[in-house]
């Protein structure tokens, strides 16, 4: 009688699954279309005719990236070239290793990897899901994940954002998987495959070091304690670490500083000052900073000095905080959008940039209506993270863990957007996690706020 109940188990979950699959496939084709209909064009803001970029669609930061794979390829991984050292050298590195499958149509290959990437995470993360007590949110989890414009063709621009989104989907999936199979000899593997993930995404953003460093600890202390888990943790420490060590190594052989990039100081400076709005501005921003040394060194300075500005101008600091809350989860459009996604690629089927194309649309969007829908929809997003959150945490079991888990990774951003600055492209790496817990709150309120739960693992 058991394994007829087993097998009873079995069959729905390997359909569910196989549901996942044949939506994420879909996807997946349907981006390819897109992908080898995106005509070739210049960027002519930095190179001119020169360089072509066809299968892919430019993010806010194309110019530089692209600046800097060039800039490798001419030089070696050891380019004196400033960009490489300003910014992270880390995706145009990825570009550069995708080059060796060939030049001429290497963006179309960085293109297809990174939707290929997101429809594989996106599925495997579903999958897991439908393993715990929360299987009947997982196809709703599922489909607004893979289905979020602005989410899902991220995948199609030249940007860390979609591959960091995926790397977060990728790691929640193999937790859950550790805690479902509760196998000790996977145990390792998993964790050394995350804290992979995790050192290749610090590798091309380093804010997200904080959230892989917290969440794999957690992790690895919840399943084995800190004295049986310390080799684990070393070991976990060392692969993360390695990836932005060796931007490190690559700034002080090219250049010979010991930093990973020297734009945070700038960024935090941008976000700061009596004359800050919290927001990105070009002029008229930052607080006076004396500064002297090489870039690093400079760098550093401007971030010490940013920080002493906050702890002696309280109220402003606090005004800005909240400014940057608001752009931190604004919408992608409006009149309350606020941030550097101009080349969001929803945007070129946004309905609403249709709307404000004429006077009148213009003057309703932008209008006390236009403004109460942009407030419902900032509002309701984070009502409905919150509450899903709630409703995970009264759990009690693996489920809390999940929960708690996923609100250190959209939580460790927001806060490093506070002295930064405030921005809704910060947002679409934790997009994935964030639409996870909206998903379990809406659903809980469609069924009147009780969460339909079933039997599943447990944390222990």
């Amino acid at each position: 009688m058991a394994s007829k109940s087993k097998r009873a188990q079995i069959a729905p979950q390997r359909n569910l699954a196989k549901t996942f699959m044949y939506w994420a496939i879909a996807i997946l084709v349907v981006k390819l279309v897109i992908i080898f209909n995106i005509q070739a064009l210049p960027l002519n803001e930095t190179w001119g005719k020169d360089f072509l970029v066809g299968g892919i669609w430019p993010g806010s930061d194309a110019e530089n990236y692209l600046a800097g794979y060039i800039n490798l390829i001419k030089d070696g991984i050891f380019s004196k070239e400033s960009i490489l050292s300003y910014f992270p050298a880390g995706y145009p590195l990825i570009i550069l290793f995708l080059s060796i499958f060939g030049k001429s149509w290497v963006l179309i290959t960085l293109s297809i990897l990174q939707s290929l990437i997101f429809s594989f995470a996106t599925y495997f993360f579903a999958v897991q899901l439908s393993r715990t007590r929360i299987k009947k949110f997982s196809y709703l989890v599922f489909m607004l994940i893979i289905l979020n414009p602005t989410l899902s063709l991220t995948s199609i621009i030249i940007g860390y954002e979609s591959l960091t989104a995926s790397g977060y989907l990728l790691v929640f999936a193999l937790i859950i998987k550790d805690f479902v199979e509760k196998n000790d000899k996977n145990f390792s593997k998993y964790l050394i495959t995350s804290s992979l993930i995790f050192g290749l995404m610090t590798f091309m953003q380093p804010r997200l070091i904080v959230s892989g460093l917290i969440i794999n600890l957690l992790w690895l202390l919840v399943r084995k304690g800190i004295k049986t888990g310390s080799l684990l943790l070393i070991i976990s420490l060392g692969v993360t670490l390695f990836f932005p060590a060796t931007l490190i190594y690559r700034n002080h052989k090219s250049n010979g500083f010991n930093a990973i990039s020297t734009n945070l100081g700038k960024t935090m400076n941008i976000g700061a000052g009596d004359k800050a709005t919290g927001g990105y501005m070009e002029k008229d921003y930052g607080v006076p900073c004396n500064t002297n040394g090489n870039v690093a060194q400079k760098d550093n300075q401007t971030v010490k000095c940013v920080l002493n500005w906050y702890l002696s101008n309280p109220i402003k600091g606090a005004e800005l905080f909240y400014n940057k809350t608001l752009y931190f989860w604004s919408p992608w459009s409006g009149p309350e959008g606020n941030g550097t996604m101009a080349r969001n690629p929803w945007l070129k089927i946004n309905p609403i940039q249709n709307i404000i194309k004429t006077k009148e649309g213009y003057t309703l969007i932008f209008s006390g209506f236009g403004k109460f829908i942009s407030w419902l929809w900032l509002l309701g997003g984070i009502a409905t993270l919150l509450y899903g959150y709630l409703i995970l945490w009264r759990q009690k079991s693996l489920e809390r863990f999940i929960g708690s888990i996923a609100m250190i990774a959209i939580g460790s951003n927001w806060l490093i957007s506070l002295i930064s600055i405030g921005d809704h492209r910060f947002r679409v790496p934790i997009m994935g996690m964030s639409l996870f817990l909206q998903a379990i709150g809406i659903k809980t309120l469609l069924k009147g706020g009780k969460a339909p739960m079933v039997d599943g693992p447990s944390l222990r």
